[in-house]
């Protein structure tokens, strides 16, 4: 049989070995070719308790064929004012986007910026 010899172990893993040792009545020796066995042998599991907590509290993922997304929207058309709100979001983030998003080499004209900023103002306002 083979011998390994383990250095710089904290001192906190020897407390909770022979801790554990005790509570089962081995050897430190024992407790920890005990612990080696049952890892090598797959019986421990490698995995962080993170990874189990997060195993256990997700639910399975549910799956809706395409061809019944497709007909549950076609059974529920927008009304009017749904897609007015969505043109005004799209809206504003076009607007948005060209005033605070712009690159180095995308440049707005100052005019266009101020009718922007203005058109902006204008509708906080109004809410």
């Amino acid at each position: 049989m083979a011998a390994i010899t383990i250095r710089n172990l904290s001192d906190d893993v020897v407390d909770a070995l022979k801790k554990r040792a005790k509570r089962n009545g081995r050897s430190m020796e024992a407790e920890a070719r005990e612990a080696l066995f049952q890892l090598a042998a797959g019986e421990i599991s490698t995995a962080s308790g993170l990874e189990q907590t997060l195993v256990q509290r997700s639910s399975p993922r549910r799956s809706v064929p395409m061809r019944d997304v497709m007909e549950r929207i076609a059974a529920n058309p927008r009304t009017t004012q749904q897609r007015q709100t969505a043109q005004d979001w799209a809206q504003e983030i076009e607007d948005e986007r060209r005033l605070y998003i712009l690159t180095e080499d995308e440049l707005i004209d100052p005019w266009e910026r101020a009718e922007l900023q203005a058109r902006l103002q204008r509708k906080e306002q109004g809410e």
